[in-house]
């Protein structure tokens, strides 16, 4: 009876589902990498202050 609405909703549910994805995967790069950067900038500073003396 309603099968003229199945495509749509489909269509809906699948980019409410990648929205949702995104929505939870770019908090956690963001912080991944924030954590990498940091890390390597700790690893790095002590060679830049022996080079700098």
């Amino acid at each position: 009876m309603f099968s003229h609405e199945s495509f749509p909703l489909i269509t809906l549910f699948i980019i409410l589902l990648l929205g949702g994805l995104v929505a939870f995967l770019h908090p956690v790069h963001a912080l991944i990498s924030w954590l990498r950067r940091r890390k390597e900038r700790s690893s790095a500073h002590p060679a830049k202050e022996m080079n700098s003396r």
